[in-house]
């Protein structure tokens, strides 16, 4: 796979990179996190991907998102342990999108973005169909990080 060229087909105006739907899995997710192009980025589309925990947590420890506004991860292969590598980054420090649905963070995964100090700029938070449960809903609802969302989807 050669995604300097997928990059490069699929950025847009310079700031946002749409690459849903490639099939990028974790090793494209591991290369876009080494690539230094990604410093631009405000927008970072890779839903329906395959990326698993492993992809999250590269994208996670990389200091080339700084910018990033939204992120969208949706339909991919996302557990608790990729929410808690999200919560616990501070790759993403100007995050206000975080699009997660159909994955499968659980309870767990919930609870874990609920105490992240790092998602305080959220503004959306899309969990749907990610099996988080009532006590994954309270957490969210009750967090004290997330005072500026103010548009989310739960189970």
């Amino acid at each position: 796979m050669d995604i300097e060229k997928l990059v490069q087909d699929n950025i847009v105006d310079g700031t946002s990179l749409i690459l849903e739907n490639r099939k990028i899995g974790d090793e494209g997710a591991r290369k876009l996190a080494e690539m230094q192009c990604m410093e631009k980025l405000a927008t970072l589309e890779l839903g329906e991907n395959g990326i698993t925990d492993a992809g999250v947590e590269a994208l996670c420890r990389s200091p080339h998102f700084a910018n990033v506004k939204t992120l969208n991860l949706k339909s991919n292969q996302i557990t608790a342990e990729g929410a808690r590598s999200i919560a616990e980054s501070k790759s993403f420090p100007k995050l206000e999108q975080l699009i997660m649905k159909f994955n499968r963070i659980g309870e767990e995964g919930a609870k874990y973005l609920s105490v992240s100090e790092n998602l305080g700029q959220l503004t959306t938070l899309d969990l749907f169909r990610n099996h988080i449960g009532d006590a994954g809903k309270q957490a969210i609802k009750s967090s004290k990080h997330f005072r500026f969302v103010n548009r989310i989807r739960l189970d």
